[in-house]
């Protein structure tokens, strides 16, 4: 932000010397241009108002009288049209005149004239119609300049690029450029340096401020998608606990193996054992109350998991490790 008011201090200043101008006259005359006084040609409110098929006059009377008169169409600091009228003798009414129609095809709009005799000096606004501002060379070409500067601005700006602001400052140099000739042409800006600079700041400082502001809006969006993808990583990979201290030593022991679903109770059955098994009580599976043996049939009732219900002898059921017991067949 500080980078931008700076920018705004030293490009924009120029738009507070861009004031109308108004008319004046400096020297003991009665000057007018086409007739009209050069007080009610006052600002650019009111400028003479003069057509491609007329003719700028400068007239007037001197009471000392004056052997030239002189008047010339002024475009910032270029003359770009000039008429001299001399005099054998000191005159007292004077007058110089200017064809509009030889310059209609090259400029229209807005411009300072002058007008001139000896020791007199008068100036005021002229603003020349009759002919579309785009149809004359200086507009067409204002015009042009205007869309390549704009062009190379909003290039810049795309580019994303380190220096975009810049860029996109240097290339309204010619937007501005550009649209100070059109707006002359079209006879809404005076043509003068603090003008041209007015416009130039103006384009120049809209193009750095865009840059400034869609580049810093790109950067957020970049950080904003890196905070969530290292945030879905961190998201989806599981944690490992780590273990300090003397607990770090120890091995831990093994997690125990998922037992099988219990199977499904079988009908009874007949088995035999190959080696003596204990048997232990329905209720106290801590007690033992009788042990197989070798050789012997024992009746299966039921399986529960890892245990058979079986009758080790008469009136005397109980648990024994299914393991242990063979099926017969």
């Amino acid at each position: 932000m500080r980078r931008l008011l700076a920018a705004l201090v030293v490009l924009a200043w120029p738009a507070a010397l861009a004031t109308p101008a108004s008319a004046s006259v400096e020297g003991s005359c009665s000057p007018t241009f086409n007739g009209v006084p050069v007080d009610r040609i006052d600002g650019l409110s009111s400028p003479l108002e003069l057509a491609t098929t007329d003719a700028l006059v400068f007239s007037g009377t001197m009471e000392s009288g004056t052997t030239t008169a002189r008047v010339s169409i002024v475009a910032g600091p270029v003359e770009i049209d000039s008429a001299a009228t001399a005099y054998a003798t000191p005159a007292t009414g004077f007058s110089a005149t200017i064809d509009l129609g030889g310059l209609s095809p090259y400029a229209v709009g807005l411009y300072r004239i002058r007008g001139e005799a000896d020791g007199c000096t008068a100036e005021a606004w002229m603003r020349i119609t009759g002919r579309f501002p785009l149809a004359t060379l200086a507009g067409l070409t204002g015009a042009g300049v205007a869309v390549a500067g704009l062009a190379g601005q909003l290039g810049a700006i795309a580019s994303r690029r380190r220096f975009t602001g810049v860029g996109a400052a240097l290339a309204g140099i010619l937007t501005g450029t550009g649209a100070a000739v059109t707006a002359q042409q079209f006879g809404v800006l005076q043509p003068s340096y603090p003008a041209l600079g007015a416009c130039i700041a103006i384009a120049a400082l809209t193009g750095f401020a865009v840059a400034r502001l869609l580049g810093s809006a790109a950067r957020e969006r970049r950080r904003t998608r890196r905070r969530l993808r290292i945030a879905s990583t961190t998201e989806t990979t599981p944690s490992v606990p780590v273990v300090t201290g003397p607990a770090a030593d120890r091995t831990a022991p093994p997690e125990p193996a998922p037992q099988p679903p219990p199977e499904p109770v079988a009908a009874p059955y007949w088995g035999y054992v190959l080696s003596d098994v204990d048997v232990f009580d329905m209720t106290d599976h801590t007690r033992i109350v009788g042990v197989l043996h070798p050789g012997t049939w024992y009746l299966v009732k039921r399986e529960v998991g890892p245990w058979v219900h079986i009758a080790a002898g008469p009136g005397l059921d109980g648990w024994a490790a299914r393991h242990a017991l063979n099926r017969q067949g």
